[in-house]
C-alpha cells in the first residue's frame, strides 16, 4: 500500500476580481492517490492563496516529509479492517472516521486545515469503496448517527440513522439500467452561480446565460461601492425579477457606510449577505443591524471551530458559509451542520476554486445538509466553470458535472443517456478515481 502525489494547474478562464482584488492566473493543488488493496482513494489539497495559512509549497513539503507516518497509519487501518470483516456495514461508523482522521492528522504534526480536509477525503473514499456504498450517502449517516447520538438515540447503525429526521430523503441508491430514474433528482443539489465584481452590464450578461442554464440563486461578488452594488443588482432585477441573490463582500464593508443603504438593499430577494465585515467586527455588526432582511451569514468569522461554535443560535445570523479548504475534515464539517441545525440555521458549502475531486466532495456534504434539513438549498459548487481543468477524465467530459442549475452525484447520467465508456464507470458506485485521469498531472518527487 502506497501514497503518490501529484500536481495540477487550472488557468482561470478569465480574470476573476472579488473585493480583495484578482485570484490571479491559475489555481492549482495535490492529488492525492492511495493505493490499497481495493484499489485507489483520491484526495486533493489546494490551500487558497490570500486565505488559507498554509501554502501549497508548505502542503508539498509536509505530505512528503511525512509520507512514511501517514503509510504506515493507513496500512494499520487496513490490517484493522481485514480483522473486522464480520462488523461491515457499520465499521466506519462516525466514531470510528472521527479517531482514524485525528490519528492521520496526528502523523503529519501540524494542523494544515487544506491537509486535513484532503486526508478525511482519502479516508472517506476508501471507507465509500469497501462499505460499497456512495460517498454522499456514507457522509449522510454519520450525520444522522450523529443527530441520533444528541438526542439519545440507542441505535446507530445507517439503516436505523436514516429514518432519524422526519425530511430525510429516500435512501434508495441502487442503480438499476441507464435509463433516468424518477428518484435522480433527490441525487442531485441546487448550485449558486458565481458573478465577480464587474460593471452592471457584464454583471447582467453573466446573470442571464446563468438563468438560461437553469441557475436560480446568483453569489455576487461586492466591493465597498454602495451605490455601484446597487447599480448592479438593479440591472438584473430588471431583467430577471425572479432570481435570488446572495452577495459576498468578503469583509470590505463598514457598518457605518452601510446604514444609509440598508433599506435600499432590502428591495432585492437577497437570501443573505456573507461575510459583511472583518471578523474582529461582525458579532457586533450583526447584534447591532434593526432589520433581520436580509439575514447574514458567516464566512471568515467561522473558520476556526471554537469561532463558529461561538455563533450558534446568534442574532441575525441565518447562515455558515463553510469553506473545509480553510476549516478542515469531513468530521468537522458533519459535526457542524448538525449543530448549526440544533439551532435552526443553515450551512452552504462553497468551493474555494477547489479541483474536480474536493468540488465532488463539497456536493456531498452539500447533500448531505439538504437530507439533514430537508431543505433544497443552493450550494457553491460552481466554480469549475471559470477554471481549465486538463486532468478529466473522459466520463467527466462526457458527463456535465453541472446541468439546469444542479450537481448531480447520480452515476446515471441526465436525460436518459448513460455512458458507460469504462469498466470503471460502469459500476453502480461512482468512485473519485472515474472522475479524473492521471495524463493531465505531474508526478511530485517523493
Amino acid at each position: 500500500m502506497s501514497l503518490h502525489f501529484y500536481l495540477y494547474q487550472s488557468p482561470f478562464v478569465s480574470e476573476f476580481i472579488q473585493a480583495k482584488g484578482s485570484m490571479g492566473s491559475h489555481r492549482e493543488g495535490i492529488l492525492i492517490e492511495w493505493k490499497h488493496s481495493m484499489g485507489s482513494a483520491w484526495a486533493e489539497c489546494a490551500p487558497l492563496p490570500g486565505f488559507s495559512k498554509e501554502s501549497l509549497a508548505d502542503c508539498i513539503n509536509l505530505l512528503v516529509t511525512h509520507k512514511p507516518e501517514m503509510e504506515k497509519q493507513l496500512d494499520h487501518l487496513e490490517d484493522n479492517a481485514a480483522k473486522n470483516q464480520n462488523s461491515m456495514p457499520t465499521f466506519f461508523d462516525f466514531k470510528y472516521a472521527e479517531r482514524v482522521t485525528l490519528a492521520l492528522y496526528t502523523s503529519t504534526q501540524h494542523k494544515f486545515p487544506s491537509v486535513q480536509f484532503a486526508l478525511s477525503m482519502l479516508l472517506y473514499d476508501w471507507a465509500s469503496q469497501r462499505e460499497n456504498r456512495p460517498l454522499n450517502y456514507l457522509i449522510s449517516d454519520h450525520a444522522h448517527e450523529l443527530v441520533s447520538e444528541t438526542n439519545g438515540a440507542a441505535s446507530s447503525t445507517p439503516s436505523s440513522v436514516a429514518t432519524v429526521h422526519a425530511n430525510a430523503i429516500d435512501d434508495s441508491y441502487e442503480i438499476t439500467g441507464p435509463n433516468y430514474d424518477s428518484k435522480d433528482h433527490l441525487l442531485q443539489i441546487p448550485i449558486n452561480t458565481l458573478i465577480p465584481i464587474t460593471n452592471p452590464e457584464e454583471s447582467l450578461k453573466l446573470a442571464k446565460n446563468a438563468w438560461l442554464k437553469g441557475f436560480k440563486t446568483i453569489k455576487m461578488k461586492v466591493g465597498s461601492n454602495h451605490e455601484s452594488n446597487l447599480n448592479r443588482l438593479a440591472k438584473i432585477q430588471e431583467a430577471l425579477p425572479g432570481i435570488s441573490y446572495r452577495l459576498d463582500p468578503n469583509g470590505q464593508w463598514e457598518s457605518e457606510s452601510l446604514k444609509p443603504f440598508e433599506k435600499e438593499y432590502e428591495r432585492y430577494a437577497i437570501e443573505y449577505i456573507e461575510q459583511a465585515v472583518p471578523p474582529d467586527m461582525f458579532i457586533k455588526f450583526c447584534l447591532e443591524r434593526s432589520s433581520k432582511v436580509p439575514s447574514m451569514a458567516a464566512d471568515e468569522s467561522s473558520v476556526e471551530f471554537s469561532s463558529f461554535t461561538s455563533l450558534l443560535g446568534q442574532k441575525n445570523i441565518s447562515f455558515f458559509v463553510l469553506k473545509p479548504t480553510l476549516s478542515g475534515g469531513i468530521p468537522e464539517m458533519i459535526q457542524r451542520c448538525v449543530l448549526a441545525h440544533e439551532k435552526s440555521q443553515s450551512c452552504i458549502f462553497s468551493s474555494a476554486f477547489d479541483g474536480i475531486i474536493a468540488r465532488h466532495i463539497l456536493a456531498c456534504l452539500g447533500w448531505m445538509n439538504n437530507q439533514l434539513s430537508g431543505r433544497r438549498l443552493a450550494h457553491g459548487v460552481d466554480t469549475g466553470r471559470w477554471l481549465i481543468e486538463n486532468y478529466s477524465s473522459p466520463e467527466r467530459k462526457l458527463i456535465p458535472e453541472v446541468h439546469e442549475g444542479n450537481y448531480s452525484l447520480n452515476p446515471s447520467l441526465f436525460g436518459g443517456q448513460a455512458y458507460h465508456s469504462s469498466l470503471q464507470y460502469s459500476k453502480n458506485l461512482q468512485t473519485l478515481d472515474s472522475l479524473i485521469t492521471r495524463s493531465g498531472l505531474t508526478p511530485i518527487a517523493e
